[in-house]
């Protein structure tokens, strides 16, 4: 009996004390440790199945994390690839001009200092002929201008230079957006953002995509700065804005996308609306679930609205709220609190 298990010998030993094991007892005894021994082996075998599925439970949850932050920087990889082209006619378009006046100007310039030349040249001769040679140099000096059509490049020149300086504005107002819009990515801190600022931000960027298909109505107004992480708050202002966008493309109507800024019982409050095809009732309750998308295969997806609602909802402790009629538009509208405990 001393091979007995521990649990077992103390039970023995607490209320057979005294008592002696016979030979009919023992097999009896025998049993019930085999139970305990048995007990213990499955016990075991059980935490070690339990340790194994925790840990692979875990390295599968790391994997999903991974996957989940692949997926996302893959998104935002997809949008801004999408936007490039984009990004790239619109900065190409005023700089062409811009060049090409730029170019034209210079022949200009040729054509000028070639008759400024030829005014020269008859000043030097006008200080020693006599007063009959005068309207042959006069005559010449007419001629020269007319040649170098110096009127209509007098006339032309200023246009010229303004549409220049207009284009190179263009351009510097692409660029810092695409700067502000790469600066606010990169950063993963909370900071004050201006959301206003985001939002002409973002349609700068997505211009290309926006100006063939749709009118913008811009009212905004005066809410205050939050703190939030303002790459992120930027990407779901684009994937919105490209979602309605695409939604009016699907309409034979003329498209109208409106944003709208305002405050709301202490929270900032941006609504995005369009006059698209809108969203079917069955597909309300879905719209926010990875992967889940309606557009055609290679054209989206399903990511951008699960994003979004993690961004807005799970990270800066806001809302979005969505209403949708089917072949009259939607509007999604995001609400935000000024501050909130970093997420991220």
């Amino acid at each position: 009996m001393d091979t007995l298990h521990r649990l077992l010998k103390r039970q023995v030993e607490d209320h057979l004390n005294g008592i002696e094991i016979t030979n009919e007892l023992e097999p009896f005894i025998l049993a019930i440790n085999k139970a305990y021994v048995s007990h213990d082996q499955d016990r075991s075998m059980l935490e070690r199945n339990i340790d194994l599925s925790s840990q692979e439970y875990n390295e599968k949850m790391e994997e999903i994390r991974m996957l989940q932050s692949q997926l996302v920087q893959q998104e935002k990889l997809a949008g801004i690839g999408q936007l490039s082209a984009g990004i790239a006619h619109e900065i190409n378009n005023p700089l062409g001009y811009t060049l090409s006046n730029l170019a034209t100007l210079k022949k200009y310039l040729d054509k000028i200092k070639a008759f400024l030349e030829t005014l020269k040249g008859f000043e030097k001769s006008l200080e020693i002929e006599t007063n009959d040679t005068v309207q042959d140099f006069i005559a010449n000096i007419r001629e020269s201008k007319k040649i170098n059509k110096i009127d209509v490049i007098s006339d032309d020149i200023e246009d010229i230079i303004g549409e220049s300086l207009i284009g190179l504005t263009k351009i510097e107002k692409i660029v810092k957006s695409l700067l502000g819009f790469a600066r606010t990515s990169i950063n993963a801190e909370l900071e004050d953002y201006d959301l206003n600022k985001g939002i002409k931000d973002t349609l700068v960027i997505a211009n290309n995509e926006i100006k063939y298909f749709t009118k913008v109505i811009e009212d905004l107004g005066t809410i205050s700065s939050i703190k939030v992480v303002g790459g992120s708050i930027n990407q779901v202002l684009l994937n919105l804005i490209l979602n309605a966008v695409h939604a009016i493309k699907e309409t034979s109507e003329e498209g109208i996308l409106t944003l709208k800024t305002f405050e709301k019982g202490g929270l900032i409050c941006c609504e995005i609306t369009d006059n698209g095809i809108g969203i079917p009732k069955g597909n309300m309750e879905h719209i926010f679930t990875p992967f889940f998308t309606t557009k055609s295969v290679g054209l989206g997806t399903g990511l951008g609205l699960s994003i979004a609602y993690d961004i807005i909802v799970n990270k800066h402790a806001g809302r979005i709220e969505v209403e949708s009629e089917l072949g009259k538009g939607t509007t999604f509208r995001l609400l935000l609190p000024p501050h909130h405990e970093n997420k991220m």
